[in-house]
């Protein structure tokens, strides 16, 4: 059986594309996730740049409306997610600084709940865990956000780019898109559809669960309300224990602390609030943006925290969304043609 020359041109100059290709990512890899922020920016706002520069009455130059939407995004999308990184950075300090004295209070607890509950939350084995996981983990935290000034400035970078040129942009990537024109408006409808489901969804889930637990909170007379409302919107991203991570300790706390009403009564509001927030809102956000599997987010949440950090709440979600697209464009492309 000879070997047809054309065709193996065609595998070498695909091989060395791949080899390449491969090589590129390995060494730009740590900007993934500006890139990515980029690519969810740009889904956002291009139809508002289109509608600016080609439909209004005052037909906006290209510059002026990538500025003004480069701007609004920064306020809107970036500045309180930097707000927040810092609050929890300033929070991680101060763990930090009072290590020893935090360690001994959570002794505290654990001696009252036992007393209180027959159960001994924290054992010489698991002191030495926590701490390791600390040592652990809060470097990679405290450098992911030290990194995050140079990745908003990157995605800033592209996406001025991607806005300026977003005709010649969209042409381009439908000029090299691999599928029939069926399948790459397929494609890019639901690389769309993908986008806002994992970046607008998430968001807006976890933000109606921090309002929640805020109001709870407060009103049972939870210090630190706001801080713990926040880690409540942010634990709100991982399906099945999600929220609970946060208030059933609170609801510990506020019991052996002598506030049992106020236990009783945030165990209720918990129970029956703040853990149905989130499935009633995520039917609807579905029906309106799009469906997001809960194992999408589990799983996406496990990888994108681990290789983006903080950002990853909403990466890597977004990653596998995309890869699970690409095969389902890929099956119906080629599924009829073996």
């Amino acid at each position: 059986m000879s070997l047809n020359p054309g065709k193996l041109k065609q595998a070498l100059f695909l091989a060395a594309i791949f080899v390449l290709g491969f090589f590129l990512f390995w060494l730009l890899k740590g900007f993934l996730s500006a890139f990515l922020g980029a690519v969810v920016f740009y889904v956002l706002l291009r139809k508002p740049h289109f509608y600016l520069t080609e439909r209004s009455k005052r037909k906006f130059p290209k510059i002026l409306s990538v500025v003004l939407l480069m701007l609004f995004s920064f306020v809107v999308m970036v500045l309180p997610v930097i707000l927040v990184t810092v609050m929890l950075s300033g929070k991680i300090s101060f763990l930090i600084s009072h290590y020893e004295d935090v360690l001994r209070l959570l002794q505290e607890w654990s001696g009252t709940v036992e007393d209180y509950l027959g159960i001994k939350l924290l054992t010489g084995d698991t002191i030495n865990k926590l701490t390791s996981l600390a040592a652990e983990a809060i470097p990679k935290f405290l450098s992911a956000t030290a990194n995050a000034l140079v990745d908003v400035f990157v995605l800033y970078f592209l996406l001025y780019f991607m806005l300026y040129h977003a005709r010649e942009f969209e042409a381009e990537v439908r000029k090299n898109l691999p599928f029939n024109d069926e399948n790459d408006q397929l494609l890019l409808t639901e690389l769309k559809s993908q986008t806002l489901s994992n970046s607008i969804g998430i968001v807006v889930l976890a933000v109606l669960q921090a309002i929640t637990a805020l109001i709870g909170y407060l009103f049972f007379g939870v210090n630190e309300a706001f801080f713990w409302a926040v880690l409540t919107g942010i634990m709100s991203v991982i399906p099945v224990v999600g929220t609970t991570v946060v208030w059933i300790p609170l609801v510990v706390f506020l019991f052996i602390s002598g506030q049992q009403w106020q236990a009783a009564g945030l165990l209720i509001y918990g129970s029956a609030i703040i853990a149905n927030v989130d499935n009633v809102f995520r039917f609807i956000l579905q029906k309106r943006i799009g469906n997001i599997h809960p194992l999408v987010t589990f799983f996406g949440v496990i990888v994108g925290l681990s290789v983006f950090g903080f950002v990853g709440l909403i990466f890597g979600p977004l990653l596998i969304s995309y890869f699970l697209l690409l095969l389902k464009i890929y099956r119906k492309e080629y599924s009829s043609k073996t």
